[in-house]
């Protein structure tokens, strides 16, 4: 009986923080993880499920994080809230 291959993940498994939704789009290169988040994995800054450790507390790290590999609007228009 052949069975299926497993579905190979294409982009990196980290979550933002920024609303708990938005997937980081670099490709997968190591436990689902792009080099970037991968990375900082290995320190200690993301943990396995994609989200970022609260023991971080550096915020410009922490932004820095979130941002990576997340798709900027090309005009979001100006804020009126």
């Amino acid at each position: 009986m052949a069975t299926e291959p497993e579905a190979v993940q294409e982009h990196c498994r980290f979550i933002t923080s920024l609303g708990g939704v938005q997937p980081c789009t670099d490709p997968a290169y190591r436990e689902g993880f792009c080099r970037f988040h991968f990375d900082a994995f290995l320190r200690g800054e993301v943990l396995p499920n994609g989200q970022i450790s609260e023991r971080l507390t550096d915020q410009h790290r922490r932004r820095n994080l979130n941002y990576h590999g997340v798709p900027i609007e090309a005009d979001p228009g100006p804020s009126h809230l």
